[in-house]
């Protein structure tokens, strides 16, 4: 092999090794695919919003179920207000009731009392039968049965204030306010008209606690 041979053989593998990087494909070549342009992003991302009518329409939608439940809000609101006011009324009425019960039931106990003021003073002596030597023990007596009177009185003031009135007995009987121990003939009395009071009724705030014990012509 002469000298010319020898040195051809590096210089054609010199020149095979340079040549081996022109034959590498390109990073897209290799992939066989196309990158997107910016216009190209733009446009999706447009398409992929939603448009005016329908963010209206959505907003919309919204409103309507917030308004929906701000009015069931306000129903229950409503109705708890009413509910609570009919109990206070309820609760306030049954009291007032109680109370005029708890008073009719102590006036009713007082009633005896009142009774026995009656019955002493039927009883008590008058000013005409006060004669002679005894006139001045009977005028003291008196005077004890006046300020008895006036206890009475009092007591009745009193009841009065807090709604209790007697019954009026005169005139025609009244079966819802009287009560008729005996009918009999009377040439002074119309029929069915009272005679005689054998015992006060009383009434308290238009309820009758007791009926009047009557006499009634026939």
């Amino acid at each position: 092999m002469s000298k010319d041979a020898v040195s051809e053989q590096p210089e054609a593998q010199v020149a095979g090794k340079e040549a081996a990087p022109e034959e590498q494909p390109e990073a897209g070549e290799a992939t066989g695919g196309a990158e997107a342009s910016p216009a190209e992003v733009t446009e999706e991302a447009e398409a992929a919003e939603p448009s005016a009518e329908e963010r209206i329409a959505a907003l919309q939608e919204e409103l309507a179920l917030a308004q929906a439940q701000a009015q069931e809000y306000l129903d229950r609101l409503q109705r708890t207000t009413a509910e609570f006011q009919n109990s206070r009324r309820r609760q306030e009425r049954q009291l007032t009731e109680a109370i005029e019960r708890a008073n009719g039931e102590l006036v009713r106990r007082m009633l005896p009392i009142l009774d026995d003021f009656d019955l002493a003073f039927e009883h008590a002596p008058s000013v005409d039968a006060a004669e002679g030597e005894e006139a001045a023990g009977d005028v003291n007596q008196l005077a004890w049965v006046d300020g008895f009177r006036q206890i009475q009185r009092k007591l009745l003031d009193l009841l009065g204030e807090h709604g209790v009135t007697l019954i009026d007995a005169s005139g025609e009987f009244d079966p819802t306010r009287h009560e008729a121990v005996t009918s009999e003939p009377s040439d002074e009395v119309e029929s069915g008209h009272i005679i005689a009071v054998l015992r006060t009724g009383y009434e308290y705030k238009g309820q009758v606690l007791r009926p009047t014990l009557v006499r009634v012509a026939m």
